[in-house]
């Protein structure tokens, strides 16, 4: 790919006396425009005229990092080849070109492309660490948790776990019961939001048989069935006020009936609850009694969101990746560095949830050893890729003025606007060819243009096959 129709000619000529097809595209917008899932290889010009050469090899990279990247650069420009190969290009060439090397070059790509996913593998990301029970971090914040949670282990009173959807609050209430005094009693977790008002109340407090229709047997509730255990209510916020009512009693008296009996039954039960709201404001606004706040919040504890410590991700990723079977044979074990910033710079509005569920996608569509840029969304992949520019304006078309006015004389900046809108007229807005044509340098023009409030960079009509370069869905070709 080039904007130079002579390069390109002279590529094309030589891949194809080799037995590659080729297509060519001049203009980086065009390239990404294309899929590349069928391309061997891609040969690019660095000196391109819509966008830097580097950044839409970052693009070509991120969209499919199987792909051999061949970069080409003016022998005067070796360091950004060099350059170009640092940042995952296969390998470079120099202009004017050796045809033997060009050709070489080809031959490697098809191999490499084979051999890819099993080569490149960069340093293994540090052991994640866990700070109690399966709570993975080590970030300040979790430290913090941390020290919290080890102050009630040992104690039997309420908790209650404040923190956004997907921190991992259930995980919090786990390694409490795990940890502490009632490990040995079972661990019952209930979703309140997930029962209907009146089914709620069956299923914590159990009920007798033919208490309501259909129900044909006694059934034991949660409150039962945690006994010398603990109970672990989420979201109680969402619970209704009838519910809560008895709830409040269920704590103060240490006993229930089922729906429907008459005999009380004495629970001994740790209660640990959590919530997304902010029960406070809940209880302002009348919607949460505010003795059962009292109850239930005798601890509160906060888990911190995902933004809050970003620092733990590296650690999270690898731990959440070898949970959804990382490691295993022909699953990728490790993320590339590139993969790893954009999860960093990420917002997690899901946060640890929504983390695992993008560690689990990529697994999914990786077939190598290393998560790569390309395997996560792409709201992720544009934290961290270069801007795509927009689409270049159209050619001017206006007539150009006459170089005298009659009877007058034109200042020389009149004349100089004059003759570079004539330049990009004959050059049909190429505004490398302009630059000869004034003997200028492209970087001056480019700077007389934005001084002369010229439209920088018009766009040339390419509808020509040779303004075209891009490889076809066959063998070792390139584009």
């Amino acid at each position: 790919m080039s904007n130079d129709s002579e390069t390109r000619q002279r590529l094309r000529t030589w891949i194809e006396k080799a037995g590659f097809d080729v297509v060519e595209l001049a203009r980086g917008l065009e390239a990404l425009g294309e899929g590349s899932a069928e391309w061997t290889a891609i040969y690019l010009d660095l000196d391109l005229e819509d966008m830097a050469g580097m950044d839409l090899l970052r693009h070509l990279r991120a969209r499919d990092v199987l792909l051999p990247v061949l970069a080409v650069a003016a022998d005067q420009n070796i360091d950004s080849a060099i350059q170009a190969v640092r940042l995952g290009a296969y390998d470079y060439v120099t202009k004017p070109f050796d045809g033997q090397r060009v050709i070489q070059a080809l031959q490697r790509v098809a191999e490499y492309r084979r051999l890819r996913c099993q080569s490149q593998r960069p340093g293994q990301l540090q052991e994640e660490e866990r700070l109690i029970g399966g709570i993975v971090g080590l970030s300040a914040p979790m430290q913090s948790l941390a020290r919290q949670l080890q102050r009630i282990l040992q104690a039997d009173i309420p908790v209650c776990i404040f923190g956004e959807t997907g921190t991992g609050k259930e995980l919090v209430a786990r390694a409490i019961h795990e940890q502490g005094i009632r490990a040995r009693g079972p661990f019952i977790a209930v979703n309140c939001a997930a029962f209907a008002e009146s089914l709620l109340e069956s299923e914590l407090f159990g009920h007798e048989r033919g208490a309501f229709t259909g129900a044909v047997t006694a059934h034991r509730g949660f409150f039962e069935q945690a006994q010398g255990g603990t109970l672990f209510l989420d979201e109680v916020g969402e619970m209704s006020a009838p519910t809560q009512v008895r709830l409040l009693r269920t704590l103060q008296e240490r006993i229930i009936r089922r729906v429907g009996g008459t005999a009380e039954i004495r629970i001994d039960v740790r209660i640990i609850t959590a919530t997304h709201r902010d029960l406070l404001a809940e209880v302002k606004a009348g919607r949460f009694r505010e003795d059962l706040y009292y109850r239930l919040a005798v601890y509160p504890v906060h888990v911190p969101a995902l933004r809050e410590r970003a620092s733990d991700i590296p650690l999270l990723a690898r731990y959440l990746l070898k949970k959804s079977g990382g490691e295993g044979r022909g699953r990728p074990s490790h993320l590339s560095h590139e993969a790893l910033d954009a999860l960093i710079r990420y917002r997690w509005p899901g946060n640890v949830r929504e983390l695992e569920n993008i560690i689990q996608r990529a697994t999914l569509s990786c077939d190598g050893p290393q998560i790569e840029l390309a395997h996560l969304p792409a709201e992720l992949r544009a934290l961290v890729l270069p801007a795509i520019p927009e689409s270049l304006p159209r050619p001017l078309r206006a007539p150009l003025e006459p170089l005298h006015d009659a009877g007058g004389v034109v200042p020389l900046r009149e004349l100089e606007r004059r003759e570079i809108l004539k330049a990009l007229a004959v050059t049909r807005g190429s505004v490398t060819k302009a630059a000869k044509l004034l003997g200028l340098g492209r970087a001056t023009l480019y700077r007389r243009l934005g001084e002369l409030r010229i439209p920088a960079v018009p766009e040339r009509e390419a509808s020509s096959p040779e303004d075209s370069f891009q490889r076809t869905p066959r063998a070792a070709g390139s584009a």
